[in-house]
């Protein structure tokens, strides 16, 4: 742990990684296609209609697309396109679908070493690096991940990526002995990154809102600044231009994924609307959807009328049915908004061990609430022992880590804040805190919408090596004999 890397240290890493997801994929998740998850389908039908038919069109209405990004149905018909079948079934497709699979695993397994590297360039420390690394090795989540039809432990892989080029490009406000040298370059390559990120996952949009506020912190005059942001944000957005022109064409609307309309319409505006009508949520929803229609019944008539070689997107209409209830409802939007993304803060990666146990890892509930599914994970739901001992070890790993994120937030950003003489190495734990905190919480809060374990991926590492300092600087304060075999927390500044 406090030796430097090695290419040798880092291929363990990678080899015990890539064997402990092949096992669990091997002789657990590829059975009873537990690797279909709620939007493998949707996945899936872009796949097959881009190896048929060379385009992501809907297969009985022959029209554009527009709900899904074309990233991951490229990567799957790289795998699709290797077997002819012509069929649109789920499971027709198995055998491509398994051998994407375990290419995703090879890939998935470079997470920890991704891992370690982002954490020492943040503190330089080889212990805290090393132990993050070997955290991310066996941590559930990203290990059941690497396993489903889905985009996030691929796409996890741009985003980590993304952090390390982004806080390579940039030092905050205060920041001492700082190199920024090819910032510019290094913000290029970010910007490239988090647009390779966005291909497969839309929200890179909101993270690059986030990204470009957290630069204005730069240790930099306003105008390197501006031109930092500036070139980042059009970097990033030159780089999606061809999916924005092809739905452009499509419809001549601008946008690149319109899957926001039916996110508020089915998890936002329905809620709104029970509270105000104390109806069943189900019916709410059903409400809701039926106007989505009698509306774009008619706009598409009218679509006929004036522009018939366009495409009236029903995601858009979404939007505009739902928005209005958000507007003249603010205060109860909020308070959803942030129950949902405390449920993603606080969700356990075990609760999609829950969903096997329960035979519905297939598809979402409704609506989910935090404490039932504490209670599932740890004693309610009946599950095989070894669920339950890894829901339980889970639990405990994030009492720790939270611990560690109230105890820092309570340390360095609150009593540090108050105090005027501060050691070297508490403006240093105030700095890292700052900036990856402002990530941290830009990541969680735009999962508002309906939360869960899954959708804290992007911020996890950031959030266990804020905790690990904390802790790491609590036992060094205490053992200060640690301190003189060059163990500090942030020893070197970057």
């Amino acid at each position: 742990m406090q030796s430097s890397y090695s290419w040798k240290n880092l291929l363990i890493l990678f080899i015990v990684a890539f064997l402990i997801r092949a096992t669990v994929f091997f002789f657990y998740i590829q059975h009873h296609e537990r690797y279909r998850q709620a939007d493998s389908m949707d996945y899936h039908i872009c796949t097959v209609m881009l190896s048929l038919k060379g385009a992501m069109h809907h297969p009985q209405t022959a029209k554009p697309i527009f709900w899904r990004t074309p990233g991951y149905p490229v990567y799957l018909s790289w795998f699709y396109n290797w077997y002819d079948i012509k069929n649109m079934q789920f499971n027709a497709w198995e055998s491509a679908q398994k051998t994407t699979i375990w290419f995703q695993i090879f890939l998935c397994s470079f997470t920890p070493i991704l891992t370690f590297f982002l954490a020492f360039l943040l503190t330089s420390s080889l212990l805290l690096s090393w132990i993050v690394a070997w955290i991310f090795v066996f941590h559930i989540g990203f290990i059941l991940a690497s396993c489903y039809l889905l985009t996030d432990a691929l796409a996890i892989l741009f985003f980590f990526a993304f952090l390390l080029l982004f806080y390579t490009s940039f030092c905050i406000i205060g920041q001492l002995k700082c190199n920024q040298q090819n910032s510019l370059l290094w913000i290029t390559f970010a910007a490239l990154s988090l647009g390779l990120y966005t291909w497969l996952r839309p929200n890179g949009i909101f993270i690059a809102v986030i990204a470009s506020f957290i630069l204005l912190l730069a240790n930099d005059n306003w105008q390197k600044k501006v031109l930092k942001i500036c070139l980042f944000l059009s970097m990033f957005f030159l780089f999606l231009s061809p999916w924005y022109i092809r739905n452009y064409n499509f419809t001549g609307k601008c946008f690149f994924c319109p899957m926001s309309g039916p996110y508020l319409l089915a998890f936002s505006a329905p809620k709104i609307l029970r509270r105000i009508s104390n109806k069943p949520l189900d019916q709410c929803i059903k409400y809701l959807t039926y106007n989505v229609s009698k509306e774009l019944s008619k706009q598409e008539e009218l679509c006929k009328i004036i522009t018939p070689d366009l495409v009236v997107p029903q995601e858009l209409i979404c939007g505009q049915i739902a928005l209005p209830w958000i507007k003249k409802y603010p205060m109860f939007f909020l308070i959803d908004w942030c129950k949902e993304a405390a449920k993603t803060t606080f969700d356990l990666y075990g609760s999609q061990l829950v969903a096997f146990a329960n035979n519905s890892y297939t598809y979402d509930p409704l609506e989910e609430f935090l404490t039932e599914k504490l209670q599932l994970c740890l004693y309610k739901q009946p599950m095989h022992w070894l669920m339950r001992f890894l829901c339980w070890l889970e639990a405990l790993f994030y009492i720790f880590i939270w611990l560690g994120i109230f105890g820092g937030i309570l340390i360095f950003l609150i009593y540090y804040s108050w105090q005027k003489q501060k050691t070297l190495e508490i403006k240093k734990l105030q700095l890292l805190w700052i900036k990856t905190g402002l990530m941290i919480g830009g990541l969680v809060f735009m999962t508002g919408g309906f939360g869960y374990a899954r959708l804290r991926m992007p911020a996890e590492p950031l959030i266990i090596i804020l905790s690990l300092t904390f802790w790491l600087w609590l036992i060094f304060e205490n053992y200060k004999g640690i301190k003189s075999h060059g163990n500090s927390v942030c020893t070197v500044e970057k």
